[in-house]
């Protein structure tokens, strides 16, 4: 009885004085400028359009229905997203599973018993029977704020999961959007490359005639089909190239290869992106972007493991009750009823571990500077990458400016010299060389397009902007499902 009594004692003294071990978490400066180097490009980039709304399916902007169409299929059905939020659903499940080691644990036993006991005789028997059944109470007492700390970590495990998720749905639709670009980049260099070798092939023609009619050397016609067939050489390489970009993309919606080749077969040109770009500074973009929220996650994480760690320094203590009711009693004699109950505590505390307990918490304060450098140099890292995207989109701009005066000119240069050639007043050296230039600078301007189209794709993702998920048709990318109330606060 006093046993009992002290247990009851002893009980609101654990609640009063339980406290939480281990750091809190608070959110490292940023320390973000207060815009990019390249700042003005994005405001360049909106000039002339409309002021309306960034929408979240960003590659809408190039006013392509194919391409809508891949990037739906591809949020729908790539199995990296499928993965992804199958990691959701297992990080949620861990928010319940660490919920669950404070709670009441409660076991049920039910015997039954019946003895018969005999003289040595055996002249007169006595038969005993019994029924017993019992509950079993355990309620573990946080007092160290073990299961509080691993209930954060498992609430930022969750978040870091989601964020991944909200990260590889927008790298799969800028995956998709970049190899659609690329594919129709390649369909219009291979046009203007079969374009080129045709008009190759009636300078060759003239060049034949005139050297069978004795009117020029065989080294104007000899250099004319060399002409043609490098031209002609290049043909393969953007064919194969193209076969790539439709397999590539039907692995990236979740098809096998071959599933594109009707839809695909038909060439257009390079789509332009009319849509609004989003005029973001560093600390919106950093505050943003999935990987850097995952990290930020991640690291939270590791700071509330150390509080785990640290807790096992402690002892546990858990409430422990029984109680039993039974019957009991001998045949032909009345039934005896039984009651039993008891209420303690069991407290359990490891004197020695050999080390152990030191080397956890070593290990989960490494852990934790680790995520701590890692989400730093990702801010680092992140910043330049827009930057990047900005100087490249930027250069091309130029590099179109400055390449389409020069097809320009080239043009006219090419048709000139046809005209002397005919003439007889250059030579047929004169022609090639302006048909080469034309070709070449028709190529470049194609090629320049279609990295111009694809840096656009590049800076969305850059940028972390967050999109729809066609599965769920709410803002900012797949459903997102709220971590479950384990009736902890939140980390701080």
């Amino acid at each position: 009885m006093r046993r009992r009594g002290f247990a009851l004692l002893l009980t609101p003294l654990l609640f009063s004085s339980a406290c939480v071990v281990g750091p809190d978490y608070e959110k490292p400066e940023m320390e973000a400028p207060g815009a990019f180097v390249s700042q003005k490009v994005l405001t360049q980039l909106n000039a002339g359009k409309e002021s309306t709304t960034i929408a979240t399916d960003w590659w809408r902007g190039f006013t392509d229905d194919t391409l809508d169409q891949l990037v739906r299929k591809g949020l729908e059905n790539n199995f990296r997203v499928a993965a992804a939020e199958a990691r959701v659903k297992e990080a949620h499940a861990r928010i319940v599973l660490a919920d669950a080691g404070d709670n009441l644990k409660v076991n049920a036993g039910l015997d039954n018993a019946l003895e018969e006991e005999f003289s040595l005789d055996r002249a007169r028997s006595t038969t005993t029977g019994s029924v017993f059944s019992a509950l079993s109470l355990r309620l573990p007492l946080d007092v160290a704020g073990r299961f509080e700390r691993g209930v954060q970590a498992a609430r930022a495990g969750f978040e870091a999961s989601q964020a991944d998720l909200r990260g590889i749905v927008l790298s799969i639709s800028s995956q998709i959007t970049r190899e659609y670009l690329q594919l129709r980049g390649n369909q219009r260099q291979l046009d203007l490359l079969r374009e080129s070798v045709g008009l190759q092939d009636k300078t060759l023609s003239i060049v034949r005639s005139r050297y069978e009619a004795g009117l020029s050397p065989e080294l104007d016609m000899r250099r004319a089909e060399t002409t043609v067939e490098n031209l002609r050489a290049g043909i393969p390489s953007l064919e194969q190239a193209l076969l790539n970009s439709r397999n590539r993309l039907a692995s990236l919606t979740g098809q096998y290869p071959g599933v594109y080749e009707e839809l695909l077969k038909t060439h257009r040109d390079i789509p332009v992106y009319q849509g609004k770009i989003p005029e973001f500074v560093p600390m919106e973009v950093l505050s943003m972007r999935p990987d850097i929220r995952q990290s930020e996650e991640t690291l939270k994480a590791a700071v509330a493991r150390i509080g785990v760690a640290e807790a096992d320094f402690y002892p546990t203590f858990d409430l422990i009750g029984q109680i039993g009711i039974g019957a009991a009693g001998v045949v032909g004699v009345p039934t005896m009823d039984i009651l039993l109950a008891s209420l303690g505590t069991l407290i359990n505390q490891i004197v020695t571990a050999g080390g152990a307990r030191q080397a956890n918490l070593d290990i989960a304060r490494a852990q934790a500077e680790e995520a701590l450098a890692n989400y730093k140099q990702l801010l680092r890292d992140a910043s330049e990458e827009v930057e990047s995207t900005l100087a490249a989109i930027q250069a091309s701009l130029a590099r179109q400016q400055s390449l389409g005066k020069a097809v320009e000119a080239s043009g006219v240069s090419s048709y000139q010299a046809e005209t002397l050639y005919r003439q007889g007043l250059i030579s047929f050296l004169n022609v090639v060389d302006a048909q080469r230039v034309l070709a070449n600078g028709k190529q470049q301007l194609a090629a320049e397009r279609t990295n111009y189209a694809t840096q656009i794709a590049t800076l969305f993702r850059a940028l972390g902007t967050r999109i729809d998920s066609p599965a769920s048709g709410e803002p900012g990318g797949p459903a997102e499902t709220p971590p479950p109330d384990a009736g902890h606060s939140p980390i701080s």
